[in-house]
């Protein structure tokens, strides 16, 4: 693609390597499902025009959405606003033979949606807590589809242009580029193909507004707010500190790529029920078999040596303002664990995992082994 986008340019080749990373596993993903999900019932038109205005009604807002950020100048939604106002009328066109077609290899067609559809149509009373988890679950994509998926084109533009040399720096950023790119494709994944018929749906949505308060200021467009508070008194990071010629700044490079690929894997295991907020199965494979949060506790050391506080300062203010700023962000994401974990104990499978964590995790084995060393002592 790096060739290719000389030809096409930039903007095209990397929608196009989008394309091609995702339709192959979307392929393998929905033959299979489709094997043990046959056509049971021949879906009802009216119920088919119920949830063809529910999923308009959301296309809207999304588009309206994306628009005003964009208005406001906020990253990344002028790049996904663009993109999704030229698919809007082919995405609304093609709902209702979508929403056949899954309607009819779904035990019970009418769903949240049609219900809700039915309210919006006016054919039934409309009833908030019939259709709380619906609107949250909604609103969860509403919220993080256009940041995910204009991150994930701009990322990858960027990384098609990236030029690559044999300079330590330069493989460190083309490889963090790389990864977020990785990420995002992860993420958009999740929240666009949410679907019972790639079994991907959103069992439960978290209904604590402290949960998504903790969530949402951590992206776009409260990000502002946490870059604020968070802000460093210089601008100086771990490569300003240490050179190449110096020891330290090895073991440094490889702490600093090593969280980042440990993030990357961790949502690589959710594969494609990556999302916040929400309960859409349990994971316990790869890093999420050692602790309950690889990817916080990943991001949290990453920011702390990226940064590195004590670099640059000049007055005793200056050093514990940039302690200040790291130690609100480590707060934010403690604070996002136990509101997650809060929701997520709802549920036995979570629980239980939960447990386990909690006898042979990677940190309780740490503190077994250094509780035996000191008994010893």
């Amino acid at each position: 693609m790096t060739n290719f986008q000389t030809y096409i340019g930039s903007f095209l080749a990397s929608k196009l390597l989008i394309i091609i990373t995702i339709t192959p596993p979307l392929i393998v993903i929905l033959k299979r499902q489709l094997a043990v999900s046959p056509v049971i019932c021949v879906p009802d038109a009216n119920m088919v025009k119920a949830k063809h205005a529910v999923v308009t009604v959301f296309f809207t807002l999304l588009l309206l959405y994306t628009h005003l950020m964009a208005r406001f100048g906020i990253s990344p939604f002028a790049s996904f606003t663009f993109e999704f106002t030229l698919l809007y009328p082919i995405l609304v066109l093609l709902a209702p033979w979508y929403l056949r077609f899954t309607s009819s290899r779904l035990a019970e067609p009418e769903d949240e949606y049609a219900k809700l559809g039915y309210s919006l149509l006016r054919r039934r009373k409309f009833i908030l807590h019939e259709h709380k988890a619906l609107i949250l679950k909604s609103l969860v994509k509403l919220l993080f589809i256009p940041i995910m998926a204009g991150a994930l084109f701009d990322t990858t533009e960027f990384l098609l242009t990236f030029s690559w040399s044999a300079k330590p720096l330069v493989i460190i950023t083309g490889i963090f580029t790389f990864g977020l790119a990785f990420d995002l494709i992860v993420a958009t994944i999740g929240y666009v193909f949410s679907s019972k018929l790639l079994n991907s749906d959103v069992k439960s949505t978290d209904p604590n507004i402290s949960g998504w308060l903790v969530c949402l200021i951590c992206y776009p467009p409260l990000l502002i707010i946490y870059h604020w508070i968070k802000q460093q008194t210089d601008n100086y990071l771990w490569y300003d500190w240490l050179t190449a010629d110096h020891p330290l700044y090895w073991f440094w490079a490889f702490m600093i790529t090593a969280t980042w690929m440990t993030y990357w894997i961790s949502s690589a295991n959710f594969g494609w029920k990556f999302s916040n907020l929400t309960w859409r199965g349990l994971i316990d494979t790869g890093p999420y078999a050692y602790t309950k949060h690889p990817a916080y506790i990943a991001k949290n050391i990453y920011w702390w040596m990226h940064t590195v506080p004590f670099f640059g300062v000049t007055t005793t203010y200056e050093f514990i303002r940039n302690i200040a700023g790291l130690l609100f962000v480590s707060t934010v994401y403690y604070l996002r664990a136990k509101t997650e974990e809060r929701h997520l104990m709802a549920f036995a499978e979570y629980r239980a995992y939960s447990e386990q964590i909690a006898k042979n995790g990677i940190f309780s084995r740490i503190k077994r082994r250094l509780f035996k060393r000191q008994v010893e002592a």
